[in-house]
C-alpha cells in the first residue's frame, strides 16, 4: 500500500509523503461529535486522502488495509484511526465526487485524477501517436509497449474503463465489447 504500480515496475523510490499538522493532532483520529469540527475533520481528512492517493499513485483504498497503512496510523502520537471511521471519511470522499465504492463497499476506487481527466490524457496521446480513428484493444492502451511512458500505462482496469467511457460521452471515442473486460475496443 503506497507504492505505485508504475514505480514498483520501474524499481524507482518515492518521495516520503509529508503530512500536515493535524495528522499529528490525537483527536484528528477520532470521528468528532459536534457538527462544524466534524464537516471541518471530514474536509480535512478528504483532502488529505486525496493528496496522499496522488502522492503515491494509489487508486484503490481498502477500508481494512487502510486502518493499516500511514494515511490513518501516526506511530509517533499512538494513534490508529478505526475501520468504521476509516469509513466515514471514505463515504464522505464518495459523496463528493472524489471516488466511487466498489459492490461491497469495503474499498473505493480514489478520483485523484478524474476519469474525464484520464480520458483527456489518453486522447492526447491518441492525437500525438496518430492513433485517431484506429482500432486498440484496452489490453493495448493500459500494457504495450508503446505506452510504457505514459501516465496511463498499467492504469487500473475499472479506471480505464471509466476513462473511456468519459470519452465516449464526448464522441472522442467508441467503445466495442470483447469477451473479457481488457479486451474491450477502443
Amino acid at each position: 500500500f503506497g507504492a505505485s504500480m508504475s514505480q514498483a515496475q520501474s524499481g524507482t523510490t518515492v518521495e516520503a509523503f509529508h503530512f500536515p499538522a493535524f495528522h499529528s493532532f490525537a483527536p484528528a483520529y477520532t470521528k468528532q461529535p459536534v457538527k462544524s469540527t466534524l464537516q471541518k475533520q471530514t474536509a480535512l481528512w478528504c483532502d488529505l486522502t486525496l493528496d496522499y492517493c496522488r502522492h503515491y499513485n494509489v487508486l484503490w483504498l481498502d477500508i481494512v488495509k487502510a486502518t493499516n497503512c500511514s494515511l490513518f496510523v501516526n506511530p509517533s502520537i499512538a494513534r490508529r484511526m478505526r475501520g468504521e471511521d476509516v469509513a466515514y471519511f471514505l463515504g464522505a470522499l464518495v459523496e463528493r465526487g472524489d471516488a466511487i465504492w466498489d459492490a461491497s463497499r469495503s474499498r473505493c476506487l480514489v478520483f485523484w485524477r478524474r476519469p474525464e481527466e484520464w480520458g483527456d490524457i489518453i486522447y492526447r496521446w491518441i492525437e500525438a501517436t496518430g492513433n485517431n480513428g484506429s482500432l486498440m484493444t484496452v489490453y493495448e492502451l493500459r500494457l504495450s509497449e508503446t505506452t510504457r511512458n505514459e501516465p496511463f500505462h498499467a492504469l487500473d482496469l475499472e479506471m480505464m474503463l471509466l476513462a473511456l467511457s468519459a470519452l465516449e460521452s464526448t464522441g472522442k471515442a467508441a467503445l466495442f465489447s470483447g469477451e473479457k473486460s481488457d479486451s474491450v475496443g477502443v
